[in-house]
C-alpha cells in the first residue's frame, strides 16, 4: 500500500525547519517572560525566608543579652545587700511588701558608711520608678543599686533574712532572683550563732 504522506513532487524544495530559539535571538539564549517571572517568584520566596531567619536570629540575640544584664544587675544588687546587711548590729524594721524594705544598724565603717548608721535598703516608685535603692539614714546619702526593679520583698525569719528581687524590662524579659543573709553581729542570742560584733568582712587587696 502507497504511502500518501511520503509522495511529494521532486520539484518542490524541501522543506525548512522552523528557526529554534537561538536563532531567532542572533544565537545567543534568552528567556520568556514566563520563566522571568518564575525566577523573580523564587527569588522573592528565598529573601523572604532569609530576611525572617535574620529577624528571629536578632530577637533572640537581642533577648539573651538583655536577660544577661538583667541576670548580672539582680545579682549585684543582692550581693551588695547581703554584704551590708551581714555586718548588721540590729534590724531596726522589715517591711515585706512589695515594695520591701529593711533598716538595720551598721557595725563597722565602709568606704561609704560609718560605724553605727542608720542603713536601709528599698524599692522606690517615686520620682525613680521601679529602683531599687540605699538610704544612709544618718548622713543622707543615697544611691540606686538596680534600674528595672519591678518587685523587692523582704523576710525576716528569726535573724534569717530572705532578700527577693524581680529586675523586669518592657521588652518581655525578666529574672527574678532570691537570696538568704544571717546577719554575724547580732546581740548574743542563744537560739542564734553569731560573732556578737566581732565579725567584719576585709576586702583582700
Amino acid at each position: 500500500m502507497t504511502n500518501y504522506s511520503e509522495i511529494r513532487n521532486p520539484k518542490s524544495p524541501s522543506p525548512v525547519p522552523s528557526p529554534s530559539r537561538e536563532e531567532r535571538w542572533g544565537g545567543d539564549g534568552g528567556f520568556t517572560l514566563v520563566e522571568m517571572i518564575v525566577v523573580i517568584v523564587i527569588l522573592s520566596i528565598a529573601a523572604g525566608i532569609m530576611i525572617k531567619f535574620l529577624a528571629d536570629s536578632l530577637r533572640v540575640y537581642t533577648m539573651t543579652v538583655n536577660q544577661k544584664t538583667l541576670y548580672d544587675q539582680a545579682k549585684l544588687s543582692l550581693e551588695r545587700m547581703c554584704r551590708d546587711i551581714r555586718d548588721a548590729s540590729s534590724i531596726s524594721s522589715v517591711t515585706t511588701g512589695p515594695p520591701g524594705l529593711i533598716t538595720f544598724t551598721r557595725t563597722h565603717k565602709t568606704a561609704t558608711d560609718n560605724a553605727g548608721d542608720s542603713i536601709e535598703f528599698w524599692q522606690n516608685t517615686t520620682p525613680n520608678p521601679n529602683t531599687l535603692q540605699k538610704l544612709n539614714n544618718t548622713t543622707g546619702a543615697s544611691g540606686i543599686l538596680a534600674q528595672n526593679a519591678t518587685s523587692f520583698t523582704v523576710a525576716d525569719a528569726t535573724n534569717e533574712i530572705q532578700l527577693t528581687l524581680t529586675l523586669s524590662l518592657t521588652s518581655g524579659e525578666n529574672v527574678t532572683l532570691q537570696t538568704k543573709v544571717y546577719p554575724k553581729n547580732l546581740v548574743k542570742d542563744l537560739t542564734y550563732m553569731n560573732f556578737y560584733s566581732n565579725w567584719m568582712e576585709y576586702i583582700s587587696s
